[in-house]
């Protein structure tokens, strides 16, 4: 019989590696410019076409993701307050991309930077943006197409003029401004061997001399940060994701900017730990870290003496809940506080503190049951915090805290409303336990109230970087329980849901573990009575993709479909492409002896079999992914085409002018209407949508 899949030859190149012959057929599909790779793309996507019309139900689903959406109001984060100008990204409702607004204490607000203005294709994004202490100035990042190779330019804030710039820095930076606005720091990427150094500049806005490169590690995740006390400029290096850093604190003496004497302050490389500094009111400095204690501290920093030996505790935060966040504070007498902020699986909360750490009282968090804050934040030396509050049903919101209030308050944007609406209808949410090694995990269960029987599903995790799935507002998640679905999400290990030995139990190595979690949390689903194998989804992007991909390999008898979007398959190969090359301590590092054999054993596009019959596949890449290169979809899709022995078919959809991360809104929607509707299609769910 006829494959129904557009041609791809198997081409057999192998390589020898550590006493291992590892067989890639598919090769030649790393080069996204060839002829024959163009080819191959152009035969999948009109197989994508042929299958698409069967999706019957699909603009239902994509018109509940944009209620959902809109009933979200309009996005936007906490202020970055400097000066007398509050700065916040806002999208109104059938916005394409957010806009940058600002607003002068006591007038209404206006927009700043408008990405549609600068592009009406919505191809131009706005992705990152920081302005300068008085709030006169405000260095912005734009990239085109997703290729996340910013322009960095410097707008006058009153004047609305561009007054330095283009530079380009090679990868979206942080912005660290010197106190009295003459200039900033930033990072840049060395354009001289393999691999490229990356390098601290000072960017001087009233000279035209080249940038001078004032610190410079091989280490490739740098970041910085700039107290306006005085304590200097606080340097961040770290070998690879979550592998730990090592902090520099180097003093800013006028004049001498472009000379640092960087002093090393804490070495958590060995040791996985972590540490960043926060600058807190009277020149007070802080240290929050997961050194010496698995779910974070707070401790007070002698600038004069400011070695991690010397550091004393002041706030500890204990299992199950997580310190996400520290904010310094100020009294209406002077006084300093700390407000902290927690997770745990059952929701968010905040604490507050004096300055020596003595526990004051508990914050109650906006939401009821299990919630997230983030985005906590306040303006140097403040009397006020800001932070963003989401949970399954209720939308993003942002909420302002002062010491003198028992509680938190919506933030009203200058001239407008913040909202935080609760959908009629909402979810039931259930948090189950089910067994992963010899521990437990959670499982988070959004289902329609009602009789509870087995129902098509969607199952997801993260279990990577020591990130996690927390309780938030998805329009995606929601419109697939109003159509009648399940929608899950567990904690897996490797994410940080339960503090560094979660995340370390599923790093490197141990990253088969996140990957029998998922599958283990699969069993429960079905066991429980949830759903059924033929009526179960799993879906994921990035690293959650990765998760979706090992699993339809390990166990495609569990799942009647499958969506992986942008990630990792090709274990071996993948620190050459994208920026693969820093994720080897998270995933594992292929050259090594050790390694290896552990990455073969789990790397999907190594672990597809011929005459195994797959589950429904769908999945989705941009064309050209700087991150996560396309050439791992691609690969996964050819052996996954050539090997089912299913009916069930294996589609790719590749997306030209995006990339990894934001995208305009009628993009987001139409991809995620595919997925879902591709995974009614295959579940069962589309028989609950008569009529639509």
């Amino acid at each position: 019989m006829p494959s129904p899949y557009p041609p791809a030859r198997r081409v057999p190149t192998a390589d020898l590696l550590h006493g291992h012959l590892v067989t890639d057929p598919y090769r030649w599909l790393e080069n996204a410019d060839s002829a024959d790779c163009a080819t191959w793309l152009d035969g999948q996507a009109a197989l994508l076409a042929a299958h698409a019309p069967a999706w019957r139900h699909r603009p239902r689903l994509r018109r509940l993701l944009e209620e959902f959406a809109a009933d979200g109001g309009p996005a936007a984060g906490p202020p970055v307050i400097r000066g007398p100008r509050s700065f916040y990204l806002h999208r109104a409702a059938g916005q394409e991309l957010p806009v940058l607004m600002t607003a002068l204490a006591g007038r209404a607000p206006a927009p700043l930077l408008d990405p549609l203005r600068l592009d009406p294709s919505a191809l131009t994004t706005l992705d990152a943006w920081r302005p300068s202490w008085t709030g006169d100035l405000l260095a912005y990042q734009t990239s085109r197409g997703g290729d996340e190779r910013p322009v960095l330019q410097v707008l006058d804030v009153p004047r609305r003029r561009v007054v330095a710039g283009p530079l380009r820095p090679g990868r979206i930076t942080p912005i660290a401004w010197l106190p009295d606005d003459s200039g900033f720091y930033y990072l840049t990427l060395s354009t001289g061997p393999f691999p490229p150094r990356r390098q601290v500049r000072l960017h001087r806005l009233d000279t035209a001399d080249d940038d001078a490169v004032v610190f410079s590690t091989a280490w490739p995740h740098l970041s910085i940060a700039i107290s306006p006390h005085g304590h200097g400029l606080s340097i961040s290096a770290a070998p690879g994701a979550q592998s730990g850093n090592r902090l520099w604190l180097a003093p800013i003496v006028p004049g001498r900017e472009h000379i640092l004497d960087a002093r090393l302050i804490h070495d958590g490389v060995r040791d996985h730990t972590t540490a960043m500094l926060k600058s807190g009111p009277a020149g007070r400095l802080y240290a929050v870290t997961d050194a010496e204690a698995p779910y974070g501290r707070v401790c007070a920093v002698e600038p004069g003496d400011p070695h991690a030996s010397r550091w004393r505790t002041l706030v500890t935060s204990s299992a199950p809940a997580v310190l996400s966040g520290c904010v310094p504070l100020v009294g209406p007498r002077r006084q300093p506080y700390l407000l902290v902020s927690l997770i745990s699986p059952d929701g968010a909360e905040l604490r507050l503190h004096d300055g020596e750490g003595a526990f004051l009282r508990a914050v109650p968090a906006p939401g009821r049951g299990p919630g997230t804050i983030t985005g906590l934040t306040g303006p140097p030396g403040g009397a006020e915090a800001h932070f963003t509050y989401t949970d399954f049903v209720t939308a993003p919101a942002v909420y302002r805290y002062d010491p003198r209030d028992q509680g938190c308050r919506p933030w009203r944007r200058p001239g407008g409303k913040q909202r935080a609406p609760r959908p009629a209808n909402a979810p039931t949410v259930a948090r189950l336990t089910y067994p992963c090694g010899q521990s437990a995990g959670h499982l988070y269960v959004l289902a329609r109230p009602g009789p509870r029987g087995p129902r098509p599903a969607v199952l997801t995790a993260y279990g990577g970087f020591g990130a996690s799935f927390r309780p938030t507002y998805s329009p995606t998640t929601l419109a697939w329980v109003a159509a009648g679905g399940i929608y899950a999400i567990a904690a897996v290990r490797g994410g940080g849901e339960y503090g560094t030995a979660w995340h370390a139990a599923g790093r490197g190595v141990n990253k088969p573990n996140a990957v029998a979690d998922f599958i283990a949390a699969a069993r429960h689903l079905i066991d429980d009575g949830w759903t059924t194998a033929g009526q179960l989804a799993i879906k994921g992007a990035s690293h959650s993709g990765l998760l979706v991909a090992a699993a339809l390999t390990r166990a495609p008898e569990l799942f009647a479909a499958a969506v992986c979007s942008d990630s990792v398959t090709d274990l071996v190969r993948y620190p050459s492409f994208g920026l693969g090359r820093l994720w080897t301590t998270e995933l594992g590092d292929p050259d090594h002896p050790d390694h290896l054999p552990v990455l073969l054993g789990y790397s999907p596009y190594h672990q597809v079999r011929p005459g195994i019959r797959y589950p429904a596949v769908l999945l989705t890449t941009p064309r050209t992914d700087p991150r996560v290169d396309a050439m791992h979809t691609r690969k996964f899709a050819a052996a996954l085409q050539h090997a089912t022995a299913s009916e069930q078919p294996i589609l790719l959809r590749c997306e030209d002018g995006v990339g990894h991360g934001a995208r305009a809104a009628s993009r987001w929607h139409d991809l995620h209407a595919d997925a879902l509707a591709f995974c009614a299609a295959h579940t069962g769910l589309a028989d609950g949508l008569q009529g639509s």
